[in-house]
């Protein structure tokens, strides 16, 4: 059974996706051992209180050094036993040193079409602002592994998409974009990803590395409304 910590900021529609899923089995091997967010009183910790998990909030207020927050990161990742972490809606800085302890076991989903619309900047109704700007047919949602190489960088796992329409907004396509397509594509890469983890088995670290490419130390800045702006 792989321990599962997810990374929040905001709502948490797409942890309460991987929470249902977990309920019902769709992610047959994995349990969510912790919620991690980097804003206290939002409604993603309250979903999951609800549900009964642990949760932890560990701020830019309260960790002011950026390594010694790093270091907090860690320290709970260690204690929940995480063997993958999400970012879902995490919209704050990781460090490297968190990612590259968790290589090959770091996903973030963000909601464009990588590698369109993605990297610096790119986050919230900035991306689906700059999808109807460029005058796209379609948009969606990527899943991908975290890496060093840069902002929404790593290695895709899975997309899918939707149409654009010419009366659409940018709150529409976002709406479209995390109601038509978010919601389920971070559940099947979640439940594919904690497959393969648990088929490596424990100390398995060549085979836990489960992005197809060499370049395999996270670096990212990720989550459910793309890169963290703080």
């Amino acid at each position: 059974m792989i321990n599962i910590s997810v990374m929040v900021s905001g709502g948490g529609s797409n942890l309460q996706a991987i929470m249902d899923a977990v309920a019902d089995g769709r992610i047959a091997d994995g349990r969510i051992a912790l919620v991690l967010s980097s804003r206290d009183g939002v409604y993603a910790l309250s979903r999951a209180q609800r549900a009964g998990l642990k949760t932890v909030v560990i701020s830019k207020e309260e960790y002011k050094d950026a390594d010694k927050k790093a270091d907090a990161i860690l320290a709970a990742l260690s204690k929940a036993e995480t063997g993958l972490v999400i970012t879902a809606g995490y919209m704050s800085v990781i460090h490297e040193k968190v990612c590259a302890a968790y290589a090959g076991r770091m996903i973030n989903i963000h909601p464009a079409l990588l590698p369109k619309f993605g990297g610096l900047g790119y986050y919230g109704l900035r991306v689906h602002r700059a999808v109807l700007e460029a005058g796209e047919a379609e948009t969606g949602a990527t899943v991908h592994y975290v890496d060093t190489e840069g902002i929404d960088t790593g290695e895709i796992i899975m997309q899918r998409t939707v149409p654009v329409f010419a009366d659409d907004t940018p709150e529409t396509l976002q709406k479209r974009v995390l109601e038509e397509v978010e919601h389920d594509l971070i559940v099947e890469a979640t439940a594919l990803v904690v497959r393969e983890l648990a088929a490596a088995g424990p100390g398995d670290e060549a085979a836990k590395r489960i992005a197809r490419s060499d370049s395999d130390e996270a670096f990212e800045r990720g989550g459910e409304n793309g890169n963290p702006v703080e």
